[in-house]
């Protein structure tokens, strides 16, 4: 009876779940303009903040892209900071009132110089 209700409250919560998902950026080159595209459900919030991450450091904070973007634009162009080249990035779309809860990871990604 237990794992009944524990698989009922499971199905129940599943549509509440985030559909935000970030895309990785065509090709970022360090100190210029990149796209950057996201897709959305409309019960995800109405706005989120983007961060720059280096996926291979626990804190990796590396820039702020936006903050209180909206997410029914789908998509900004920012001007990448100078970053070195590499292959470890990763965007992380954060809620605005608490960075702590994560909406959206990219794949990881490259950064030419």
């Amino acid at each position: 009876m237990r794992v009944t209700s524990l698989v009922s409250l499971l199905a129940l919560a599943a549509p509440l779940a985030s559909a935000f998902t970030l895309s990785a950026p065509t090709n970022p080159t360090s100190g210029e303009v990149t796209e950057i595209h996201w897709t959305f459900k409309a019960t995800d919030p109405a706005t989120f903040d983007l961060f720059l991450m280096n996926s291979t450091q626990a804190f990796g904070l590396v820039a702020f892209l936006g903050t209180e973007l909206e997410t029914d634009l789908g998509q900004i162009t920012t001007l990448l900071p100078a970053l070195p080249a590499g292959d470890d990035y990763q965007l992380r779309a954060v809620n605005v009132e608490n960075v702590d809860i994560v909406l959206a990871f990219s794949p990881v990604f490259a950064v030419a110089a």
